[in-house]
């Protein structure tokens, strides 16, 4: 794989985090939409609620009425108490939230209270003016009127907002009475609407048909106007928005949802958007649509967005997730596609190093046939003539005097046939070589032996020699003759090479699968010029050399499958020859 790949592939990989990034975002919005939607749904269901329990008791109380009425036409007094201070009503309507009981009888003109308990009760301020004119002609038989909210300024309910509900009646001789039934408005809000809570924190509040708040969560806005005391706890405010939504829909008897913007929630303080669900409360129907109360929840914006926060929290989780296993798959992918390119490249660059030292062998093979050829016949060629020489010089000097120059002249002549003959079997052996005898050998016996053929070279030139075969050696699988030509033609380069003394060191190590045996000089090591040729042929420092001995050294080293190399400098040459040990 490539730069280019792999910038290609983080690209690749980035482009799709943002892209999945934006569907991400995208899903924010639609679900904040959806669960905004769902919350403040949630919220109108619970106001409707609120506002169906308020409007059944008033209706449970309307079903009271009329089962009085049956027994209104049976008063008989008692103590100067009517029939209800039959003690089962007057627990009903306590439990009820009713404040008070009022009894007109039949013809008369006033009505008389009673409370909880039955005792009779002081009616200064409290039939309003809606009870009146109940009462007053033309009078409706029968029919329960709900009056808006009042608030007696003196009597024993003063200060409390109430309704009245009104039953006109009339007895067998036509005189007219009735009953009345004072509630208790913010006693039945509060009980309704007092602890409900909307999502975590979000509460409601009710209002009545001027606008005064008959429950919230904060008493002391109880019975003051909504708006009013919102302004008058913080008149930095923006009320607007508020105002409008009350005035135009709250209270217009409107069913729906909506926001404002608010200074606090609970205990914080601050700026908050809120959303509210409200719904209307009738209490008189047709006959008096104004006469309404409203019910509405609201719950800060920040409490619907935590909603959305888990949920998005668990789907950015997800979402990470899946990230991370492509992120991790994408990295495994990069880390398998660079070693297995490495490995490729490895295995290329290993390839090309033996299709190269093959073709080197073939190039060389291709050269020592050729030398080989032309070899074979020059020693043909001049081995016989030379060997005729080199005898009849021999048979000339044994008949002249020792002394005599000629006889000097022809041992030069007969010393010089037998070098040429030696050099024509050195060309012969090296280009027409026997395949080795590899046999399993102790190879530290075939280094004593070798280095026992030179032990008086290396003497008489002053040299010391180190050996170091190690014990766990052991055989190793050559031909004998062979390797010990090998280090024969080692040494005695060595020795050459320290004409003035120095030292030889000998190892003979195990690594691996291998022995390494190498040969080391303190000589002044190969010349320059000459390292990249050294196993040439014909590549020689000597006046006297053929320069076909390291050629026939490495020959018979890869004859072994094995393998010859060197370091030199100017303090010593030292070559190293590893053969396997299978």
């Amino acid at each position: 794989m490539t730069r280019k790949h792999i910038l290609a592939a983080c690209l690749l990989f980035v482009v799709l985090t943002l892209a999945i990034a934006g569907m991400g975002y995208r899903a924010k919005i639609d679900l904040e939409a959806v669960v905004t939607d769902q919350f403040n749904h949630q919220q109108l269901l619970l106001a409707q609620k609120i506002a169906e329990d308020i409007g059944d008791h008033y209706a449970f109380l309307r079903t009271c009425l009329e089962s009085l009425s049956l027994m209104w036409r049976e008063e008989t007094a008692a103590e100067g108490r009517p029939w209800l201070a039959m003690p089962a009503f007057y627990s009903i309507f306590s439990e009820w939230n009713v404040a008070a009981l009022g009894v007109i009888r039949p013809g008369g003109d006033a009505v008389a209270f009673y409370d909880g308990s039955g005792r009779p009760m002081a009616a200064d301020g409290l039939c309003s003016e809606a009870c009146r004119q109940a009462f007053a002609t033309p009078v409706r038989m029968g029919h329960i009127a709900v009056s808006r909210v009042f608030c007696p300024e003196n009597g024993p309910l003063a200060g409390r907002r109430l309704t009245a509900m009104t039953m006109p009646l009339a007895d067998d001789s036509g005189r007219i009475g009735g009953l009345v039934l004072l509630v208790d408005a913010l006693a039945v809000a509060g009980r309704y609407a007092h602890n409900v809570r909307s999502g975590q924190t979000g509460y409601a509040w009710v209002l009545d048909d001027a606008g005064v708040f008959l429950d919230h969560h904060e008493t002391g806005f109880i019975g003051k106007e909504s708006l009013e005391v919102r302004r008058q706890r913080d008149a930095s405010i923006d009320w607007s928005r508020l105002t409008w939504l009350i005035e135009n829909r709250v209270m217009a008897g409107q069913r729906g949802m909506d926001w404002y913007v608010s200074g606090w929630h609970r205990g914080s303080i601050g700026l908050v958007k809120k959303y509210v669900a409200f719904s209307p409360v009738s209490l008189a129907g047709s006959e008096d649509p104004g006469n309404r109360w409203a019910v509405a929840l609201a719950a800060p914006e920040d409490e619907v967005q935590g909603l959305i926060g888990r949920l998005l929290v668990r789907e950015f989780a997800i979402v990470g997730l899946f990230e991370l296993v492509v992120f991790a798959m994408f990295v495994a992918t990069i880390h398998f596609a660079l070693r297995w390119s490495r490995r490729l490249r490895e295995e290329r660059d290993k390839t090309g190093r033996e299709l190269l030292g093959a073709q080197e062998k073939l190039i060389r093979s291709a050269r020592f046939a050729a030398i080989g050829e032309a070899a074979a016949r020059l020693s043909h060629e001049i081995k016989n003539p030379l060997m005729l020489m080199g005898g009849f010089a021999n048979q000339v000097r044994r008949h002249l005097p020792e002394d005599s120059a000629d006889a000097e002249k022809l041992g030069i002549i007969e010393s010089e046939a037998k070098r040429l003959e030696a050099l024509l079997n050195e060309v012969r052996d090296f280009t027409r070589p026997a395949p080795p005898q590899i046999e399993p050998h102790d190879l530290g016996e075939t280094l004593a032996e070798s280095l026992a053929l030179m032990a008086g070279a290396m003497e008489s030139r002053g040299i010391a020699v180190v050996t170091d075969v190690s014990p766990a050696l052991g055989a190793v699988p050559h031909d004998a003759a062979r390797i010990k030509q090998v280090l024969l033609n080692l040494f005695k380069n060595a020795g050459e090479a320290m004409e003035g003394g120095g030292r030889l060191t000998v190892t003979a190590v195990p690594v691996g699968d291998r022995v390494r045996l190498s040969v080391a000089d303190t000589g002044g090591g190969i010349p320059e010029a000459m390292r990249a040729r050294v196993f040439d042929p014909f590549c020689t420092t000597k006046e006297s050399g053929t320069g076909l001995g390291l050629t026939v050294c490495q020959r018979i080293v890869e004859d072994h499958h094995g393998d010859i190399r060197f370091a030199t400098s100017e303090k010593g040459t030292t070559f190293t020859i590893e053969l396997p040990l299978r």
